[in-house]
């Protein structure tokens, strides 16, 4: 017997040869995050320069004297419903959260991508259009072949 063949009776088949799927190895990632638990360094330092190597771990927290008043002004709360809204007092707050509850993916990529894609669709039945319905037209090219053509034939003057 030759080597990739198998005997069978009076049937000789072709064995196939080809390379078993092995088993996926994946490799565990190993985890680099590091929680600092020293308190007083939480509480003297920023501690955000995690690849600087050095002593210090960030630059010192500073007095409130030291940062700008508006930093201390500044409205972190969550927005509001907006059923808590008024447009008369919220004014283009109001609308907006108006909007984005009529249609929530009117700032998303999503609604971007998605009309991208109708306009794409639209071009493409429009150059359909063009060339399906050229035998209706009563153009004289079309008169002279009886209708059939893919060229168009030349024309009398």
């Amino acid at each position: 017997m030759y080597p990739g063949t198998a005997y069978l009776g009076d049937v000789v088949e072709p064995r196939r040869c080809y390379a078993s799927v092995g088993s996926k190895v994946i490799a565990e990632k190993e985890d680099k995050s590091y929680i600092e638990s020293d308190v007083e360094k939480l509480c003297k330092y920023v501690c955000i320069n995690f690849y600087i190597q050095g002593e210090e771990p960030g630059p010192k927290i500073l007095p409130d004297s030291e940062y700008p008043q508006w930093l201390f002004e500044l409205d972190l709360r969550p927005p509001r419903p907006l059923e808590d809204l008024d447009p008369e007092v919220d004014g283009w707050l109001y609308w907006r959260e108006l909007r984005r509850d009529l249609d929530p993916e009117v700032d998303g990529w999503l609604y971007w991508r998605e009309l991208r894609r109708r306009q794409v669709q639209q071009a493409r039945r429009f150059a359909k259009l063009r060339t399906r319905f050229l035998h209706l037209q009563n153009s004289p090219s079309m008169k002279k072949s009886g209708g059939i053509s893919h060229k168009p034939a030349p024309v009398e003057s």
